[in-house]
Order: C-alpha cells, then sequence, then structure tokens
C-alpha cells in the first residue's frame, strides 16, 4: 500500500531544541477565529516546535502554512479532525502525517462538508419555523471558504441577540435535545480511520472524557487507531489517569492538545496545554510500525 513519506521538519543547525507542541487547533477554514497566519504567527511567539491545524473535515490548512511555517523554523505536521458517529454518539477522530492529496480521503472530506452545508441549512429552516430568523448567508459569512458547523449558526444567533451567549444558543437551540437540532449523517469511527490509515496517516481519539464512549476504545484500538488524548484543556487528574491506562492496555500513544478555537480571554490559547515533542515522534513510529506490519 502506497503511503506519503511525511518526514519530521528538519531543524536549521542552532536552533532550538525539541520543545512544547500543540496537536489540537482549528482556524478560521472551520470553527475557528484565527487565520491560518495568524496560528502560525503565534505558535512561533509562544516558541512551539511543532502543530497541527485539525480543522472539521477540513486539510486546506496545510496547504496554505506549510511554506510559511517552515520559513519560520516551525514544524507544521498534517492534521484533521473528522467527526464521525457510533450509536448516538459523535466521536471525533483526529489525523496526523496523512498525505494530504490522498484521494480517497479528499473525496471522503468533500462528501462531509456537502452533508455539512446540508445540516446546517436544514437547521437555519428549523429555526426560521420556531421563529428565530437568521439569513443563511449570515451563517456562511463566518466560514471563509471552510466547513461551515453548528457553532457558526451560533455566532448568528448572538450577533442577532436571540441569545446572549454561544453557550446559550447549543442549550436553547442547536444542542442534541433541542428543537432546531438535526441529525448529521456521517462516517463510523471505524472508517474515518480507515480513511487516515490509507492516505499514511496516525488516528488518534479526540477528547475521550468529553466523548464518554469508553467501551469502543477497544474496538478502535482493533481498527488500526494509534493515541489518544490525554493531555487536554481541563481534564481532571483522575481521568488523566483512568486514560494513561487505557491507552497502555491497547498499546496506544498518549497525545494532545488546547483545542484552542480563538485567543479569546478565558478560551484555551494556543499552546496552552503542555505536550511535549517526544509525543509527535511516538506517534510517528507508531503509524511507522503499522505499515511495516501490512
Amino acid at each position: 500500500m502506497h503511503h506519503t513519506t511525511w518526514q519530521p521538519f528538519a531543524a536549521a543547525p542552532g536552533a532550538r531544541a525539541p520543545g512544547w507542541v500543540d496537536l489540537h487547533m482549528h482556524s478560521n477554514l472551520s470553527d475557528g477565529a484565527l487565520s491560518v497566519q495568524e496560528i502560525i504567527d503565534t505558535a512561533v511567539r509562544r516558541r512551539l516546535t511543532a502543530i497541527a491545524i485539525t480543522d472539521h473535515d477540513n486539510i486546506d490548512s496545510y496547504a496554505l502554512g506549510k511554506d510559511l511555517a517552515q520559513k519560520n523554523g516551525l514544524e507544521l505536521i498534517p492534521g484533521v479532525e473528522i467527526s464521525s458517529s457510533w450509536d448516538g454518539s459523535d466521536i471525533h477522530i483526529l489525523g496526523y502525517f496523512f498525505d494530504p492529496t490522498n484521494l480517497q480521503l479528499n473525496t471522503a472530506l468533500e462528501r462531509s462538508k456537502r452533508r455539512r452545508l446540508l445540516r446546517a441549512k436544514a437547521m437555519v429552516r428549523k429555526l426560521d419555523r420556531l421563529g428565530v430568523r437568521i439569513r443563511f448567508e449570515k451563517v456562511l459569512s463566518y466560514v471563509h471558504g471552510g466547513t461551515v458547523g453548528r457553532p457558526h449558526i451560533a455566532r448568528a444567533l448572538l450577533e442577532e441577540e436571540y441569545v446572549k451567549t454561544f453557550q446559550e444558543a447549543f442549550e436553547k437551540w442547536l444542542g442534541s435535545d433541542c428543537p432546531a437540532y438535526v441529525d448529521s449523517e456521517s462516517l463510523t469511527p471505524m472508517e474515518a480511520i480507515a480513511l487516515i490509515n490509507n492516505a499514511g496517516g496516525a488516528a488518534v481519539m479526540a477528547h475521550p472524557a468529553h466523548t464518554n464512549r469508553d467501551d469502543l476504545i477497544p474496538m478502535m484500538a482493533q481498527a488500526g487507531l494509534k493515541g489518544i488524548e490525554i493531555y487536554c484543556h481541563r481534564i481532571p487528574s483522575a481521568s488523566r489517569r483512568k486514560y494513561q491506562d487505557l491507552a497502555r492496555r491497547h498499546g496506544l500513544v498518549w497525545t494532545g492538545g488546547s483545542d484552542s478555537h480563538s485567543e479569546r480571554p478565558g478560551a484555551p490559547g494556543i499552546g496552552s496545554v503542555k505536550v511535549a515533542h517526544t509525543v509527535v515522534e511516538k506517534l510517528l513510529e507508531a503509524r511507522d510500525r503499522h505499515f511495516a506490519e501490512i
């Protein structure tokens, strides 16, 4: 099976020693507030050695940012966060080191993008029937050509003063048991893992404590999952220990990141979760072992 020969960025002689990385963040190509350039500038300013921009169902950030990152001595790892669901639960699978030109991956992500667009339209229609009138064009104006999601609808509700906070938009209208919610048709976690593996990447389960589907971890590990996010924003130490044990049991790498969506006060900023650069090497080793075995 062909897979990408993505290799770690070779730092220039005299560059700073491998330090901290952030492997989970979002740009304005999905539901983040910062552009790819602003993210790279911030990561360089905070002296991170590597980052992955993991937009939802969208890998455009890598092509946009790789030259700029390299120029600044920052390792930019191809990244994505793929939406999947199982038995009514949303499971997000992060992908790293994949070949961004992989046809199967790009086709699946385009399909997801279309599904997200149709779902967002259906939710705006539902809101309209409930007397909450926001223009779909307004929702799309926040998307910057990337993937549309519920946070964009929440932002429109906030700006039109139907709600006072982002959280209220989800609690009142957009959450899974709310009147404007529309179910999403998506991949299974196993399909998302296969897509990443087939594109030469390493698949990681995002924020397991938030997802709360520990029962699926053995099955996902069997399907080729390589890691699990253990270093997350505000994860209690008891939860972290539990996931470290689960990761050990299933041979998974401990990864993590800030899941930063903006630099707003109170929000987790880029690099706010401390993750050592050795995680990048361990994930690459796990990926390479996988390809050596097949």
